[in-house]
């Protein structure tokens, strides 16, 4: 029955997608080989998804040959293996928050257990070396067109997006210079001033409407299978102008010299360009930086509980704009091992204790007394180090070398792995957030709440890639049942009788 569905595989030189062609060969997508630092060539191929990866420029028309194919391999699944067992859920796992069970899809992105988070099946190296860039990093657009279409685009496909984006933006000024961005910024300002950048930005997307498109089929009865188009035309115009609504956040006013031109990173960097007198001298760097960070947190596993909320909210009526909005304070306490503004409270903390010198002993008694429960934040027990973190200290050694707060992060690193109890086959590995709070910080960028609205910025992408294909796809509302612990007990007894009774007639 395999003959049915397309298949794929991992070969020891990279990644290796086959399709069954309904005949008794094999044929292969296309593929293309690439460098990964200065190790060996590796194949690699263009399209994560089914099929052959699309030529066409226009977003909408390569998503479009997708989706057959993907209608195709759902149906096919279904079909043949249906009544397969992904997973088994044992009492102790209902307690656990069904923590690693197999009870979701997420076509975007998901965990492996030896490579982490992966994109359309491609590793963070490899969606790092493969995805055209602007400057010296991965374009944001680029990272979209591969979580929405599984394809890794092309340069020409690339710019494309890029000028899509920028033309939609330029019809959308009013949001960031005119009559609305007026409107957002006379709410905003009302609010009182312990209201964070997130809860701001929870407001501001409520107040702009950006589901009109959807809205507006709906009310007119437009077929459900069509929904996504509309969802699609909506988020493609908030994406474009999401940066623009960040920087009414941060300057807390309208953004009068701000053009709209360029990518994702480039516009973002243009509407936060009054946060410090240095950041125009330093415009590009930042912008570069602004490419990776977003390049390595646009999306996550979808049983994240941000993630898993706008999965979701997705399936249900409400709009674009008011799933987004409730997703946003999702992200107050993200990551769990520590937010960038905690790793920045406890650098303070350990700064303030030891002073401008200390010696080797004075800081391993430091790290050791702040540590709480055999924790520290901006660090966890781990199989490997997160590739994210790996990319970004590469980018530091790079960019920012010899930096002493980065080198005091490697020193709390190696002090908690050598002190601290741990499981067996298990490390401590620092947390991306700790060295991205450090760099936001050497490029004058310390209020760490307005830079978790950029961390929110970032998994937007995997969330707007999420919510369209759960409209292509019709999927239905997640409506698990629900028990109280001694309904469940009751269950569990009268299994045990009925296995003492089939025990006893043999």
């Amino acid at each position: 029955m395999f003959h049915h569905l397309s298949r794929g595989f991992r070969c020891k030189s990279g990644y290796l997608y086959t399709r069954w062609d309904g005949r008794k060969n094999c044929t292969t997508s296309g593929r293309t080989k690439t460098t990964f630092g200065r190790g060996e060539q590796h194949v690699l191929t263009i399209s994560k998804t089914k099929g052959e990866p699309s030529t066409s420029t226009n977003l909408k028309e390569a998503l479009n040959e997708k989706i057959p194919v993907h209608h195709d391999l759902l149906r096919n699944f279904r079909r043949y293996f249906g009544p397969n067992i992904i997973s088994q859920i044992t009492v102790e796992n209902l307690y656990d928050g069904l923590s690693d069970v197999k009870t979701l899809v997420k076509e975007t992105a998901e965990v492996d257990p030896k490579h982490g988070i992966m994109y359309r099946g491609l590793t963070m190296p490899e969606v790092i070396s493969l995805l055209p860039r602007q400057g010296n990093q991965p374009s944001a657009e680029a990272v979209f067109w591969l979580l929405l279409t599984g394809d890794v685009p092309t340069q020409r496909q690339t710019a494309s997006l890029i000028a899509d984006w920028t033309s939609r933006r330029q019809k959308c000024k009013e949001w960031w210079s005119g009559s609305r961005g007026e409107t957002v910024v006379s709410v905003l300002r009302s609010v009182p001033e312990t209201i964070t950048p997130l809860h701001k930005l929870s407001i501001a997307l409520t107040i702009f409407d950006i589901s009109k498109r959807a809205k507006k089929a709906k009310k007119l009865g437009a077929m459900p299978y069509s929904y996504w188009e509309y969802t699609y035309e909506d988020g493609m115009e908030f994406l474009a102008t999401l940066p623009a609504i960040i920087g009414l956040i941060a300057n807390n006013q309208i953004l009068t010299n701000v053009s709209g031109d360029g990518d994702w990173a480039k516009f973002l960097s243009d509407c936060l360009s009054n946060l410090n007198d240095c950041f125009d001298s330093q415009k590009s760097s930042i912008a570069d930086f602004f490419r990776l960070y977003v390049t390595l947190n646009a999306d996550d596993d979808g049983g994240a509980p941000p993630a898993h909320v706008v999965q979701i909210l997705g399936s249900t009526d409400l709009n674009l704009h008011e799933i987004l909005a409730s997703s946003v304070l999702m992200y107050l306490n993200e990551p769990k091992t520590g937010t960038m503004l905690q790793w920045t409270e406890l650098q303070r903390k350990i700064r303030n204790m030891l002073g401008r010198t200390w010696t080797e002993n004075a800081l391993e008694a430091c790290v050791l007394n702040l540590s709480s429960g055999d924790k520290l934040v901006g660090h966890k027990e781990a199989d490997f180090c997160d590739p994210r973190y790996t990319a970004l200290l590469n980018y530091a050694r790079e960019y920012l070398p010899d930096n002493p707060e980065i080198k005091l992060l490697q020193d709390i690193t190696r002090i908690l792995r050598s002190t601290m109890k741990r499981p067996r086959g298990k490390d401590i590995y620092p947390e991306q957030s700790a060295l991205a709070a450090t760099i936001f910080q050497l490029y004058g960028m310390e209020n760490m709440e307005l830079n978790q609205t950029i961390f929110f910025m970032a998994r937007v992408l995997g969330a707007i890639a999420s919510i369209i294909w759960t409209q292509i796809v019709n999927a239905p509302v997640e409506h698990p049942i629900s028990k109280c612990t001694p309904s469940y007990i009751d269950v569990i007894k009268d299994n045990e009788k009925k296995r003492k009774k089939r025990k006893s007639t043999k």
